[in-house]
């Protein structure tokens, strides 16, 4: 009896068994520079990351109804001489036995899962890289002292480019900080407050110029609306009834009051040109369930071109916890044209749990649901560029009705002014009434009941009756003239093309006089 072999073949990498660790983990120095302004690519995001810190603080204490001896706020100061900033609130700040602890951890937030606009730790540290000294300052309600907390920047940055220096992250935050405690006299009784001092010159001076600061701040702080603004409590209605935090007043100490929205009535295009703010239309996102993740709306205007970038008021705008994530820019790739994303004006405010701002807070982090909304965002890109389109056709139409009314009214103030021979009137009226039926057939594109489409109609019937009258005329001319020869009829044809493509009604005019005096036509 014969036998055959079996021959198993065994993979030796399944017999092995994971272990724990056992090396030390080594966090090393240069991830502070990254944590100290290497994260953001504009220099102003350190004022959105404080106001951000501020107004969950802010919150908090409302929510906790600590009561307020002055209005929730957050106040911004600029010592220009002394190149410091101070950023301070009135919010619940940090109890005196955490202060050291949460002001020196480095991506230990306890923010985490909660309704908070920051939870990551590290926002915090983001002046660290504009100036030579950072230091937080504060005291709550249940301190008798205020606590103080000094990151040198000078001496971290000197350490960091030490290459002898082999601390880790651990040991260099003990080199650079320092803490100490202060008397309450002179300070209010809950407060906060970050100071950067010897604040480093940037593009311009970008960090203490309060006119680039306030503009900044209303685009991606959680202010309020201008009260001025004609649709502002119909806006702050709709975020109020959907969940959104009361705003919060931020006013820079420069006398010229709170920071508000971005949006404003008008939209200033150039100094002679602008658009005036229609309405507002309301959207809601939601999933398959029918759960909203996200809500917002968008102003209605002419869309006259791309909204010029330095008004800061352009594009539409995502928010989660009211502030703003990434620049008007975000959603451009989502737009058949990236280019119409700046003609429109809007806020989308991200309410799903599922989408969170990554940590630069220039986006969202990627996900599944995050890719569902930009898919609800192209359909909606699309409505708003045919809405674009046809605001650019509808332009181009009462361009052209102008352009034709603007002429036959400037013949007509040329016939009543001079004295026009028989044949050059017979070629007006023609003229004019042609223009008239153009005017019409571009009127009856317009939209039905439109207020340009009223406005164009109103004018056109007050020509009407001037243009017919000097149609009446040209058909009594005509009768005096009698029959026209072949080469009068030409002359005639003659006439008016170039009346109708003469740059102006006098040239027109004129050359129509030197016909008529050549071919003896005077009469």
């Amino acid at each position: 009896m014969s036998m055959s072999a079996v021959v198993a073949t065994v993979d030796l990498r399944t017999l092995a068994r994971p272990t724990a660790l056992s090396e030390s983990v080594m966090v090393g120095k240069d991830i502070m520079e990254l944590l100290a302004g290497a994260m953001y690519a504009d220099p102003l995001m350190i004022y959105r990351e404080y106001v951000q810190n501020a107004s969950d603080s802010i919150d908090e204490a409302r929510e906790a109804q600590l009561g307020f001896d002055e209005p929730a706020q957050i106040i911004i100061s600029f010592d220009h001489v002394g190149r410091n900033i101070k950023i301070k609130d009135n919010g619940t700040s940090i109890a005196g036995e955490d202060f050291v602890r949460k002001l020196t951890s480095v991506g230990a937030s306890t923010k985490r899962g909660k309704e908070q606009r920051g939870f990551r730790g590290v926002g915090r540290l983001a002046g660290l890289g504009y100036c030579q000294e950072l230091i937080f300052r504060g005291r709550s309600s249940s301190d008798h002292k205020v606590h103080e907390v000094h990151w040198n920047g000078r001496k971290l940055r000197d350490l960091l480019r030490d290459a002898t220096y082999d601390g880790g992250l651990a040991e260099i935050v003990k080199e650079v900080v320092t803490v100490m405690q202060l008397p309450s006299d002179g300070f209010p009784e809950r407060f906060f407050e970050v100071e950067m001092c010897k604040i480093s010159r940037l593009r311009n001076d970008i960090l203490l110029n309060e006119a680039a600061v306030r503009l900044y701040l209303s685009q991606v702080a959680p202010v309020p609306f201008d009260p001025d603004f004609k649709f502002a409590s119909t806006l702050q209605a709709y975020l109020d009834e959907r969940g959104i935090r009361a705003p919060i007043s931020i006013q820079l100490a420069d006398g010229k009051g709170p920071i508000y929205h971005r949006v404003t009535n008008q939209i200033a295009y150039s100094p002679v040109a602008s658009d005036e703010i229609e309405a507002v239309n309301f959207l809601e996102l939601k999933d398959s369930d029918g759960n909203r993740f996200a809500f917002g709306w968008i102003l209605k205007h002419q869309y006259l071109g791309s909204i010029p970038k330095k008004l800061g008021l352009g594009g539409i705008r995502l928010r989660a916890g009211n502030m703003q994530v990434g620049d008007d820019a975000i959603l451009a790739p989502l737009f058949p044209e990236t280019r119409l994303a700046n003609w429109v004006i809007g806020d989308i405010h991200i309410v799903s749990r599922r989408m969170k701002p990554n940590g630069r807070r220039d986006d969202f982090e990627p996900s599944v649901h995050y890719a569902h909304f930009q898919d609800e965002i192209v359909l909606l890109s699309r409505s708003l560029t045919q809405a674009i389109r046809i605001s650019s056709a509808q332009r181009a139409r009462i361009t052209k009705i102008r352009q034709h009314m603007g002429q036959a009214n400037e013949w007509l103030k040329i016939v009543s002014e001079r004295l026009i021979p028989d044949m050059a009137k017979v070629s007006i009226a023609s003229m004019l009434v042609q223009r008239l039926l153009q005017a019409e057939k571009e009127i009856a594109k317009l939209d039905e009941g439109s207020l340009v489409r009223r406005v164009a109609e109103q004018e056109f019937e007050t020509i009407k009756v001037d243009v017919l009258k000097m149609k009446a005329r040209g058909e009594r001319a005509l009768k005096r003239i009698g029959k026209l020869k072949p080469a009068h009829r030409a002359i005639r044809v003659a006439l008016e093309v170039m009346m109708s493509n003469a740059q102006t009604p006098k040239s027109g005019l004129l050359m129509s006089l030197k016909l008529l005096e050549a071919t003896n036509l005077t009469s």
